[in-house]
């Protein structure tokens, strides 16, 4: 029969060892060990008589008399009092509540504790998941949010930095018709130098030695420059210049095709999280290919798709911008003759042919400033220029059209306005270039 039985204890065994955490009975004149239930003998790494006859402090600090901080003293003076104490025990928080009990004329000290560090360590994990969640919602969330993707990006990629403790965070996107690397997105910690440019003057061969080593489309590297780029002194010294000891970095593709790299360098803490940059790294890649996709469908969406030159949506939207800046500008409104009859004899395929050759040469003498306002019609709108400069233009239109007569064949009228009066600039335009148009008809013999 154990000693806590021989005693006539109303406390068993088992109510003790159910108990989670450590719990144990000492006599408080001997402080001699009564029991010591099961977790608290598991923490300790003892059997389950081995602490018979020992007294607590020899077990539970190896010390030879009994410790300095010992409250037993202080049960003594009152009966049932209770205690709460915080105490290291195997260098481990415990949150302990202490009581006397007094039992057939014996006192005992009755302690029961709560493991603090398994509690402390699930807090961490459970502090480092939310943080981990709030930082990808935060950035699911800006790029949702966010109509200019280069501010956007910004803010993911300073958030990474703040997760990591970084110096920078960036994005690199490469170029598969140059082979380059190039840093378009970057985010750089106060004081810390920038290195947009770091790898744009790479060596080729060295470049694509270093990529390859990302060709784990699923992997975060962790890549340290000292050890991982020895057989590489160019990369390496140009990291070292920048003071980078370390990198974690994920690679990009978007359908089997590299892409870029997302990553960040002497991170300092989370690194247990090296993950995140996958899931980082797809809504960039998302979000990029999305922003591409809506660049392109706006670029589509104010081009000719016969002649290539700006359309009208592009032209009546410039006009707005011309007006609310109050621009001068020089306008050269053309119309081409003869479209109807190319069409009704040649066929459409002539007409079209006829479209294009006309606009390509208003290109020439214009660039981008060309506009398709209509079938036949087009603009040029040369803005922010003096008018001399603008009459110069106008000169060598007259002298290229007049030595192609037989190729191109148009009418035009010309208008140049200050402050914004595009509106009237374009009639009174309009208006010569029909006034030309007429008599050019009229005495065409082939019109008549």
């Amino acid at each position: 029969m154990d000693r806590l039985a021989s005693l006539g204890s109303e406390f068993s065994k088992e109510i003790l060892d159910k108990f989670e955490g450590i719990a144990y009975i000492s006599d408080i004149d001997s402080y001699d060990f009564i029991y010591i239930n099961n977790q608290f003998r598991k923490l300790l790494n003892i059997d389950e008589t081995s602490y018979l006859n020992k007294k607590c402090y020899e077990v539970l600090h190896k010390q030879s008399a009994p410790c300095d901080f010992c409250i037993n003293n202080q049960l003594c003076t009152g009966k049932g009092s209770t205690f709460q104490v915080q105490k290291q025990i195997l260098d481990r928080p415990f949150e302990s509540q202490i009581s006397l009990i007094e039992w057939q004329g014996k006192r005992f000290r009755l302690e029961f504790g709560i493991d603090f560090w398994e509690y402390q360590k699930k807090m961490e994990n459970l502090r480092d998941k939310i943080s981990t969640e709030q930082l990808l919602v935060k950035c699911a969330d800006t790029l949702c949010r966010s109509d200019d993707i280069d501010n956007a990006l910004k803010i993911i990629l300073e958030s990474v930095v703040e997760f990591f403790e970084a110096d920078r965070a960036y994005l690199f996107e490469y170029n598969p018709k140059t082979t380059k690397l190039k840093c378009n997105y970057s985010f750089v910690r106060p004081f810390v130098s920038s290195f947009k440019d770091i790898l744009s003057e790479a060596n080729e061969k060295i470049l694509q030695l270093w990529l390859k080593s990302f060709a784990d489309k699923s992997k975060v590297f962790l890549q340290n420059v000292q050890t991982d780029l020895a057989n590489m002194p160019e990369l390496k010294k140009a990291f070292d210049e920048k003071n980078i000891k370390n990198m974690l970095l994920m690679s990009i593709y978007n359908n089997n095709e590299f892409i870029g790299l997302v990553g960040v360098d002497n991170p300092r803490f989370n690194l247990e999280f090296q993950q995140i940059l996958s899931s980082i790294s797809m809504f960039i890649t998302t979000h990029l290919q999305q922003s591409k996709l809506i660049n392109r469908l706006n670029y589509l969406s104010n081009i000719d798709e016969l002649t290539g030159s700006y359309n009208r949506n592009k032209y009546l939207e410039l006009l707005e911008t011309i007006k609310l800046r109050k621009e001068n500008v020089g306008v050269l409104y053309v119309d081409l003759n003869g479209l109807k009859k190319i069409n009704d004899i040649q066929g459409h395929e002539k007409g079209d042919e006829f479209i294009i050759n006309a606009c390509n040469f208003l290109k020439q003498l214009f660039g981008e400033n060309v506009y398709r306002i209509g079938g036949d019609e087009f603009v040029v709108l040369l803005r922010t220029i003096p008018k001399n400069a603008f009459e110069d233009f106008l000169k060598r239109f007259t002298t290229k059209l007049n030595a192609h007569q037989g190729k191109y064949d148009m009418s035009y009228g010309e208008h140049y306005c200050e402050n914004g009066e595009i509106d009237e600039c374009i009639k009174h335009a309009d208006e010569k270039m029909f006034h030309r148009k007429r008599i050019y008809y009229q005495s065409n013999e082939k019109y008549r």
